[in-house]
């Protein structure tokens, strides 16, 4: 299927109707079963000619909805994700918080989850949503060392698909879309899920304007040279013993400088930044490993982790999951 908008939609979105229908209470509950609950007023007599298609994997989905008749739809926060609305026809008028923004086919959404929203649209809107799961971005943020700020991370709504933001979004989008072949493949594999997740929420935060307090569009050149160094640095050596002194001599700097300048550039000590990094990196080999080829212990070992119980902990408190519960997903 080949739209107006600038990513090719391979997937055949027939496969995934989960509605056709004219009766509101109808559409309204299954809209609501796939995106939260809203209210949706006609502002037209025009009966509605709704079709929905939805499908996901993990923490992603994708939805088509069409309304069939103007419509203006009110929402409380989203609380739980975000949605990239990519228009495929028509137009709409988007107000989120203190934001506005005008949807047509070259000009995307994105609605954060911590402020209330409402869209009014034309009788012809048909939109595909993509939804990121918030603890995805959270985690694409915190990997990114953006301290332990945890306030939610609000996006610009408007996302124009002519912009050199939309050239970093658009293949990560194009990927999930791109062919039926790759998209069933990915919801058989969690190995493909994971960094397919990872995908779309790394690029919405690498392309489109947000609060994240290290956005790579900003705090990146704002930090001083020896703070990405010990970055880099870390990155490269999470399975070696690595000390906080080391760091600083191999970023040039006395340890309380490297700490002083972790501190004001990324809110949390080195030590801090090591170890969510090295819990990441656990989580990834846990959610990709083979099944029966590796258990927890060995994993957590390799990565630095000695002492079992505080990684369990740790590991716990950062995912919402015990370590063995994201081994067994790959079973």
């Amino acid at each position: 299927m080949r739209t107006h908008h600038p990513i090719d939609i391979g997937i055949d979105l027939a496969r995934h109707t989960l509605l056709r229908s004219r009766d509101p209470d109808e559409i309204v509950q299954a809209v609501t079963s796939v995106l939260r609950p809203h209210r949706l007023r006609p502002t037209s007599r025009t009966e509605p000619a709704c079709v929905l298609q939805h499908a996901g994997i993990g923490g992603v989905s994708f939805t088509r909805l069409r309304y069939g008749q103007s419509v203006v739809i009110d929402s409380e926060p989203l609380q739980t994700c975000y949605l990239v609305s990519l228009p495929l026809a028509g137009s709409a008028d988007y107000l989120h918080g203190s934001q506005q923004a005008r949807a047509t086919p070259s000009a995307a959404t994105v609605i954060s989850p911590h402020e209330p929203f409402r869209i009014t649209m034309d009788a012809g809107y048909d939109q595909l949503i993509i939804r990121i799961d918030r603890r995805l971005i959270e985690r694409a943020r915190d990997t990114e060392a953006c301290g332990g700020d945890r306030r939610p991370i609000g996006f610009k709504l408007g996302f124009d698909t002519a912009s050199p933001q939309w050239a970093i979004w658009a293949p990560a989008a194009q990927a999930l879309l791109g062919s039926d072949p790759f998209f069933d493949r990915v919801q058989r594999s969690p190995r493909l899920g994971v960094h397919m997740e990872w995908l779309l929420a790394s690029a919405l935060l690498e392309a489109q304007p947000n609060t994240a307090p290290c956005a790579r569009t900003s705090s990146d050149s704002a930090a001083p040279g020896y703070v990405r160094q010990a970055e880099e640095y870390m990155r490269a050596h999470l399975a070696e013993p690595l000390t906080v002194t080391g760091i600083a001599a191999h970023a040039g700097v006395s340890t309380r400088s490297l700490y002083a300048g972790f501190k004001e550039h990324r809110g949390v000590s080195p030590m801090s930044l090591l170890r969510r990094l090295r819990l990441e990196r656990v989580r990834q080999e846990l959610l990709t490993a083979p099944p029966g080829a590796v258990t927890v212990t060995e994993i957590a070992i390799r990565w630095g982790f000695g002492h079992l119980g505080e990684f369990s902990a740790a590991y716990r408190r950062r995912f919402g999951e015990t370590p063995s519960s994201s081994l067994a997903r790959t079973h």
